[in-house]
């Protein structure tokens, strides 16, 4: 078996690369043969990966590893789907992942999960995907040519997301607070500075043909895995591989608030049962091509990056589209 261990330097504010030793000595023990690509930040990730794989030649690749955030894995996923368009006679590797983001959605939506202290033990068990996991196959959204994994984003939550990059490299330039600019603290200072500035759009939302949605928006989140933003689960009947998309809907900041608040997945049982009602109830349904019209342009995010801002979006899914990993070993 042969791996490609694609790395993301600057993952959650460093850990990744700080970590990478603990990983490459899990992979030596296990035997695992690998070359490693440590990505530029200068060039495109999707690009850095379709150039590897293709200067690789025919087959050298069993498995690409990507090591990072759910940015990481949407980039070098974009980056393998792309090389398997352009060279449709060879197969695509099966792709892993080792989470070492901030909120890893992706990874936690297939039960691939780490500590927020990188434990030893957690890595262990993801690296060991690599060679025991079992073998699964993960749907991909689709908008514009660009794949997602995780989730498409259009509103309040990708404007919080603008605002947070734009203080995080403003803090990077003052060393003594760069520490500021790691984890999610930003994201809490951003929510609550964009929050009451983001007013509601006039939306229609078309599902497999057909309108299911008239009205007010203020967020709205197109899921292909369960987990979004680390701690919340909008989307209980997802699953990565149903060849279905999940619409969930917030029409206003009252239903923001409300619905982010029983989502949070460590809630206790009744509350999430009482959080599910609602979806079923309005506010989330599923569908394989969603088209969303906005009146005006809306800001928008896929799989934790920001995307170019637009007033129409047509997102198909496309059904198992990657062979990848799951966890079998034990916790």
């Amino acid at each position: 078996m042969k791996v490609l261990c694609v790395l993301n330097p600057s993952a959650a504010g460093g850990d990744a690369e700080r970590l990478w030793p603990d990983v490459a000595e899990l992979l030596l023990k296990q035997n695992i043969d690998f070359d490693l690509l440590s990505l530029q930040r200068d060039m495109l990730i999707k690009d850095q990966v379709a150039a590897q794989l293709a200067s690789a030649g025919s087959g050298p690749y069993d498995i690409v590893a990507g090591i990072g955030g759910d940015g990481t894995h949407s980039g070098v996923i974009n980056g393998m789907m792309h090389y398997g368009a352009g060279e449709p006679a060879r197969r695509i590797p099966i792709y892993a992942f080792i989470p070492l983001g901030t909120g890893n959605d992706i990874a936690k939506s297939l039960g691939i999960r780490l500590r927020n202290e990188f434990s030893l033990h957690d890595l262990r068990r993801a690296v060991s995907t690599l060679a025991h996991g079992a073998d699964y196959h993960l749907d991909l959204g689709l908008v514009n040519g660009t794949y997602f994994a995780d989730a498409l984003t259009i509103g309040l939550d990708s404007g919080i997301l603008k605002e947070r990059n734009v203080s995080k490299r403003r803090i990077e330039k003052i060393p003594f607070l760069k520490f500021l600019a790691r984890g999610k603290f930003l994201y809490s200072v951003s929510l609550g500075s964009r929050f009451f500035m983001h007013e509601p759009v006039e939306t229609e939302i078309i599902v497999d043909g057909s309108s299911w949605y008239k009205g007010k928006m203020i967020n709205g989140i197109i899921n292909n895995t369960r987990i979004y933003a680390g701690d919340f689960d909008f989307s209980m009947e997802a699953y990565p591989d149903d060849g279905l998309l999940d619409v969930v809907l917030f029409a206003d900041h009252k239903d923001y608030l409300t619905r982010y608040l029983l989502a949070v997945r460590h809630n206790p049982d009744k509350i999430r049962e009482l959080s599910d009602e609602l979806h079923r109830r309005s506010m989330h349904v599923q569908g394989r091509n969603i088209e969303i019209r906005l009146a005006h342009n809306e800001q928008a995010q896929m799989d934790g990056e920001e995307v170019p801002e637009g007033s129409l979006f047509n997102i198909a899914v496309v059904p198992r589209a990657l062979s990848i990993k799951t966890p079998a070993e034990p916790v």
